[in-house]
């Protein structure tokens, strides 16, 4: 199916005024609209016959939710700096200044809330930004398979609800998730976080073994299990930009 780039206008009585974006229309054999965005582009996807003028409609609907998530990308993108010139990381709800030197091998020490990175001088200089990040990742993610399990189990037998197992790894949009086989996954960059999130997080995905919904009989045993769930959650809304900023 070919793409088609289109510009629709909204129509407020006799006045004409853009939307303020462009996107585009993906057309395939789904039967509903559905809009992505991604890096700051949008995408509608729509049934193949599906009449324009309803796109459009669709789209004027959305303008408002389409230029939140726009503004919202923007500002991941801008906190995504090279770690040379962010000199500060967040690493356990605590803003750690990351420094680096050139050395034969490399390392990674922290100490008093300073990481410094001896990067190897076999790494040619226009690598050096992305060999960094490659490495703070690994070594987040270190810190998470050391860390979580053993909260994990302390979690599990605190609530007596136990998972079938755990896989930690990175997600782009989700801090975690439990599926019908009672599996449950985390993001290892839930390492940026306070211990009180990371642990709220544990136990929300340890209910869903009980309701695999967001009923209010599930937020009601989130909260028996987490009675400071509600800051956990705030935390996670006040630094989600932050954090996911350290996506590629």
């Amino acid at each position: 199916m070919s793409k088609i780039l289109s510009f629709f206008k909204k129509k407020p009585k006799s006045n004409t005024t853009d939307l303020g974006f462009e996107y585009e229309i993906k057309r395939s054999r789904r039967k509903s609209l559905c809009i992505q965005i991604k890096r700051g582009q949008v995408r509608v996807l729509a049934p193949v016959r599906y009449p324009l003028i309803h796109i459009s409609d669709f789209v004027q609907q959305k303008q408002h939710w389409i230029h939140k998530k726009l503004a919202e990308q923007q500002l991941a993108q801008e906190l995504r700096k090279d770690l040379s010139s962010a000199d500060q990381l967040l690493y356990k709800g605590e803003n750690y200044q990351v420094d680096y030197q050139r050395d034969r091998q490399f390392k990674l020490i922290i100490d008093n809330q300073k990481i410094t990175l001896f990067i190897p001088n076999s790494v040619q200089t226009q690598n050096i930004e992305r060999y960094k990040k490659q490495k703070i990742a690994l070594w987040l993610k270190q810190q998470a398979n050391s860390d979580f399990p053993t909260r994990l189990e302390k979690l599990s037998n605190q609530t007596s609800l136990t998972p079938n197992g755990l896989t930690i790894k990175q997600y782009k949009a989700r801090w975690g998730s439990c599926n019908n086989k009672g599996h449950i996954n985390l993001n290892y960059l839930l390492m940026m976080t306070p211990d009180f999130v990371i642990d709220y997080v544990i136990i929300h995905e340890l209910c869903h073994l009980e309701h695999m919904n967001h009923s209010a009989q599930f937020w009601q045993l989130v909260a028996y299990h987490c009675p400071h769930f509600k800051e956990a959650k705030q935390w996670l809304k006040q630094n989600s930009q932050q954090l996911h900023a350290f996506h590629d």
